[in-house]
């Protein structure tokens, strides 16, 4: 298909892993603005204009994002998660928790992150190193995430008192503080390759598997096994859940939340046929 190939190489993003009717709606909505009856035409209308390919990936790109969406699972990981984390890593010396958000767009799921760890942590968090490494595939998102900027309408949900304690009035609308800010650090990433890190103790990968056919989302689930320590948690969106070897790998921990974790002992693998040889 030509327009996979050019959306492709313009934004990084293989449309070929969206379930084809979330990604046939976009496309069909961008022939629509741009006045196109179908593909040929569209692709005829990507050669004369340039920047149209960049609103095609923009419309492919699945970006909604708010400050603490789904609180109940906020909540959940204040109570069942977060203590555990923090109590493993009691004494001078302990390793940095280790967070990855996955597929985190503009930066409100990173950044309500690190706010939550902030408040479960409270003057500890001086002592305590934690990292939240954030990473999306869309190139303007990440430079939207890092600015840290948002308009008054995408705060309206955020607790007044953590308004007041974790962002500052901007001339948009207001920006997350810079201690906040310190704790994420956002990287491009295609989810389908194995991330620049491992060793996380939790990932939160939200509303991303939904828009995938069952074989990407198996793949996608593998990834985020094998980056998590043993113990680590896994949170999916309130619509998801575990495909295929995921089911037998993870372990429910508040599945109303999708809060799930990686046993602490490792998984089995399969012994080996009995007709290989041994490698010595």
């Amino acid at each position: 298909m030509e327009i996979r190939g050019r959306v492709l190489h313009a934004g990084g993003i293989d449309i070929g892993v969206y379930k084809h009717p979330s990604m046939l709606r976009r496309l069909g909505a961008r022939l629509r603005a741009a006045g196109v009856a179908d593909l040929g035409a569209y692709c005829r209308r990507l050669d004369a204009d340039p920047g149209e390919i960049r609103r095609l990936v923009e419309a492919l790109t699945v970006n909604v994002s708010e400050f603490f969406r789904n609180p109940r699972t906020f909540r959940a990981l204040a109570r069942e998660v977060f203590p555990v984390l923090l109590a493993q890593r009691q004494g001078q010396g302990a390793p940095p928790v280790r967070v990855w958000s996955a597929g985190c767009a503009t930066g409100e799921e990173p950044y309500s992150l690190a706010m939550a760890v902030s408040e479960a942590l409270g003057d500890a968090l001086r002592d305590l190193p934690v990292v939240i490494y954030a990473t999306d595939v869309d190139r303007p998102s990440l430079a939207a995430a890092r600015a840290a900027r948002y308009r008054t309408a995408k705060v309206i949900r955020v607790p007044r008192h953590l308004l007041r304690r974790y962002f500052e009035p901007d001339a948009s609308g207001y920006r997350v503080r810079q201690a906040i800010r310190r704790l994420v650090h956002f990287r491009r990433h295609d989810l389908l390759v194995p991330p620049p890190f491992r060793r996380m103790d939790l990932a939160v990968c939200r509303n991303v598997l939904i828009y995938m056919t069952r074989p990407f989302q198996e793949r996608v689930l593998a990834v985020l096994y094998d980056v998590l320590n043993p113990g680590g948690y896994l949170v999916l969106g309130r619509v998801e859940g575990l495909v295929g070897r995921a089911r037998e790998r993870f372990e429910a921990v508040n599945l109303a939340e999708r809060i799930y974790r990686k046993p602490v002992a490792p998984w089995p693998r399969p012994a080996p046929a009995a007709h290989q040889e041994a490698v010595g």
